[in-house]
């Protein structure tokens, strides 16, 4: 499976981010909704999220399975990465290429 999404719960946000950082968050997110807009995208998704420690999370990745949506793909577009315990490691980029 490829992770696709980033998710960050609001009450975590709220919690563990400054004010300065939540205006930052938000800034970011307005930025990706403004260029969404601008390739003709719905400039904001509702997504249904389950978590994967819920009894049911195995009957949702069999139906995700079932519709082709759990194989991983390669995509060109995705940036992929290594979760190493708590810590999120991004693939390296080439600047300027």
């Amino acid at each position: 499976m490829v992770i696709t999404h980033t998710v960050i719960k609001n009450e975590d946000a709220e919690k563990h981010l400054t004010e300065m950082e939540k205006v930052q968050l938000l800034r970011l997110l307005n930025k990706v909704k403004a260029g969404r807009a601008s390739e003709g995208k719905q400039a904001v998704n509702v997504y249904l999220i389950v978590n994967t420690d819920e009894s049911y999370a195995p009957d949702v990745v069999q139906i995700l399975k079932d519709n082709g949506h759990w194989e991983r793909v390669h995509d060109p577009d995705q940036a992929e990465f290594i979760q190493d315990g708590d810590v999120l490691v991004l693939p390296e980029t080439e600047v300027g290429v």
